[in-house]
């Protein structure tokens, strides 16, 4: 049995109409009729048609694919839970009939299955991991691995979730929000000019309380970065930093020549958006130098962790907003 998980946006005056009307309902209007529509490819095409400023590929596959989901995957009889976010409930029902196309009957979404709704269920009643589910990006999907619990919540027979499960339902929800922005900020750091980055690099050192001066472009005597603790860089310590903004890896090769320019007084800070191979990795413990390696997610946790210090020209580089989670306090 497939588990379909319908998302009718966030406002409480969709949820209405879609109980009331026994449908569940899709947005992207400008998409007509897509009764007509048989392929994967097709859907591409409409979805791209009726949006044609959209140039990221990865957003016009995935809309197209979860609008060919709910028309052409979905099978009556199945499934279907839709979030009423306002209200902290879930809607449960069983899909009752093919693919419709009505822009009048749910007003901006026009896309429409059929259903039969069984239950409203709170939240209060889900396990932690379904509740999590229930939050993914997605508009349309399937939730995997929850057949007897969604059985039960028909049922009316929900267990009781313990404060173990609660705080762990937090943690996991902190981790993979976490992981996801870092996702996105290293999406972001990717496509950054070299040089821009470079200069991000130093503003970074700046904002943790170091002196820059920044090479300019072209030959750079093998560092591109020098930083010191004061104005005039008489004070220890003094780095040397070596950027390279790059998809593949740095190797060894590269971090001995870097290691050669870092005298006995100095320390080294070899910043790396594509990472380093295992061999390079192990170049500072062979000759005890202070010499630092940076790859693209230790740069992200230091950009995240002094963000708020970063001059607003960097800040604008790469716009990060705060956000508030909740966590379990002992």
């Amino acid at each position: 049995m497939s588990v379909w998980v319908v998302r009718a946006g966030r406002k409480s005056e969709i949820i209405d109409p879609v109980r009331q009307q026994c449908v569940i309902a899709l947005g992207w209007s400008p998409v007509d009729d897509c009764s007509q529509y048989q392929t994967r490819k097709d859907f591409r095409d409409a979805y791209q048609s009726a949006y044609p400023d959209d140039t990221n590929r990865r957003r016009v596959a995935g809309n197209a694919g979860q609008l060919y989901r709910f028309v052409r995957e979905m099978r009556v009889g199945e499934v279907v839970m839709t979030p009423d976010s306002p209200a902290r409930q879930v809607l449960i029902g069983k899909v009752k009939g093919e693919y419709l196309y009505n822009p009048e009957a749910v007003k901006g979404f026009p896309h429409l299955r059929p259903v039969d709704w069984c239950r409203t269920v709170s939240r209060d009643e889900m396990s932690p991991r379904l509740r999590q589910a229930l939050s993914a990006d997605m508009t349309v999907f399937t939730a995997q691995g929850f057949d007897e619990e969604v059985q039960r919540l028909l049922q009316g027979r929900a267990e009781p979730v313990s404060e173990e499960q609660e705080g762990q339902e937090q943690v996991d929800f902190f981790e993979d929000t976490q992981a996801k922005a870092d996702e996105l900020i290293s999406d972001i750091i990717a496509k950054i000019d070299p040089y821009d980055f470079q200069d991000l690099v130093a503003a970074l050192l700046r904002a943790m309380g170091f002196r820059t001066t920044v090479s300019p472009p072209g030959p750079d005597g093998g560092k591109d970065i020098v930083a010191h603790p004061d104005a005039l860089g008489f004070e220890e310590p003094r780095v040397k930093v070596q950027v390279k903004h790059t998809k593949g890896p740095v190797t060894a090769p590269d971090v001995r020549s870097f290691r050669a320019v870092v005298y006995p007084n100095e320390k080294g800070l070899f910043v790396s958006t594509g990472g380093f191979t295992k061999e390079a990795q192990s170049e500072p413990q062979k000759t005890g130098s202070a010499l630092t390696l940076v790859d693209r997610d230790k740069f992200v946790d230091l950009l995240t962790e002094h963000y708020e210090k970063l001059e607003p020209e960097y800040q604008a580089m790469v716009p990060l907003r705060k956000l508030y989670i909740p966590v379990t306090v002992d």
